[in-house]
């Protein structure tokens, strides 16, 4: 699977969930890999297309302390053009996907504080460590249906080197068709 490590991020964030029946059972403040399986089973019918997806992200907000216009607008370019990418749903886990699909190589490092599904509602809360470059906090809500998503996204990355970014957009999926084994 090709993507960049800001895709994994971003993409970590689009595990699917949505409205708040508090799937956080144990209740210390992280919705684990566990629970969100379980949540995903209890109220998740997701039932999506298997092949080929392609996601976007098309941020129209940014505010980056310290940058002027041009820099900010070609940070808002980079990152919509780098985080988009493309993943294939297998047959067998098309009916109901697990909760990390989405999520791809990364996933493994974000912490969920919020994950609910409710139909095709989908609402989650969560942060992600990207090792020494800091860490991202995004929050998506939207629909999931068979042949396309789409969530509006906030995210605010905190960076060492310039403090907190924060963008607003939206993040994107549509069914390609059957997977080419390129994905």
């Amino acid at each position: 699977m090709r993507k960049t490590s800001i895709l994994a991020i971003l993409g970590a964030a689009m595990t699917v969930a949505a409205c708040s029946d508090n799937s956080d059972v144990n209740g210390d403040g992280k919705v684990s890999r566990n629970e969100r399986a379980d949540e995903m089973r209890r109220d998740g019918y997701l039932a999506m297309q298997p092949g080929r997806w392609r996601t976007s992200f098309a941020f129209t907000e940014i505010d980056v302390p310290r940058l002027g216009n041009k820099e900010k607008e070609q940070i808002r370019e980079e990152l919509s053009t780098g985080a988009s990418g493309i993943s294939c749903l297998s047959e067998a886990n098309a009916a109901q996907p697990g909760p990390d699909f989405f999520g791809g190589e990364g996933a493994e490092d974000c912490n969920y504080r919020k994950f609910d599904i409710a139909g095709n509602r989908v609402s989650m809360q969560l942060s992600c460590g990207m090792g020494s470059m800091g860490k991202a906090d995004m929050d998506l809500d939207g629909t999931v249906g068979d042949t396309e998503f789409r969530f509006d996204t906030k995210l605010v990355v905190h960076v060492p080197i310039a403090g907190k970014i924060k963008l607003d957009g939206t993040m994107t999926g549509k069914h390609e068709g059957s997977c080419r084994g390129d994905e």
